[in-house]
């Protein structure tokens, strides 16, 4: 009897970047960042189409997200014509790096229709905590993106409550905070993580 495995990014894929412990491999024509031991998925470059979905009309103006991942986000956000300026914040170095060796790459997918095209002048990346940068900017923001967790459950939505009450002082009159969630949130979370944004 033959036994058919499914393919795994790091197995059957190859690697792309790596910085310390964040690592990107590519496979069937898209991207997987993992990050820490144990091949701990984190993102992959597919998610592009729940970010179109979540994001909405939402995006305008001055714009903030606080984490890069695959820069995925951050790409989507650059599309939308009422953006101005993105302020992409990650404290995590290696994420930066990483995402500067895999920008050649995702421009190629942008070039293959992934998403449209965008002014990469817009987007500023800085490497610092969320936190951090939130009590210490004096800029303010119509739209503050907050995507720096892996799932949300009772660990991460205390850190996502911090954020979101960070986030109310550098925001404009009638700008929005929203954040990422991750379609196989359990439900009680879900319930817990809208409030938080109304």
């Amino acid at each position: 009897m033959c036994m058919s495995r499914s393919l795994l990014y790091f197995e059957d894929g190859y690697l792309v970047a790596k910085s310390g412990d964040v690592s990107v491999y590519k496979m069937n024509e898209e991207l997987f960042l993992e990050i820490g031991p144990g091949h701990n998925l984190w993102t992959l470059e597919s998610e592009v189409y729940d970010y179109i979905e979540q994001l909405g009309d939402k995006p305008k103006g001055n714009c903030l997200e606080i984490g890069l991942g695959l820069g995925v986000a951050s790409r989507c956000i650059l599309t939308y014509p009422e953006v101005t300026h993105l302020t992409t914040v990650e404290k995590n170095k290696d994420v930066v790096q990483t995402y500067g060796q895999i920008s050649p790459l995702l421009d190629r997918s942008a070039k293959a229709g992934k998403w449209a095209p965008y002014d990469a002048d817009k987007h500023t990346i800085l490497n610092i905590d969320g936190l951090t940068y939130l009590y210490r900017t004096k800029s303010k923001f119509d739209f503050i993106f907050l995507d720096f967790y892996q799932e949300i459950d009772e660990d991460s939505l205390p850190l996502v409550i911090d954020m979101v009450k960070a986030s109310k002082r550098v925001l404009n009159a009638g700008g929005i905070i929203m954040g990422w969630l991750d379609p196989y949130t359990p439900e009680d979370y879900i319930y817990q993580f809208n409030e938080l944004f109304k």
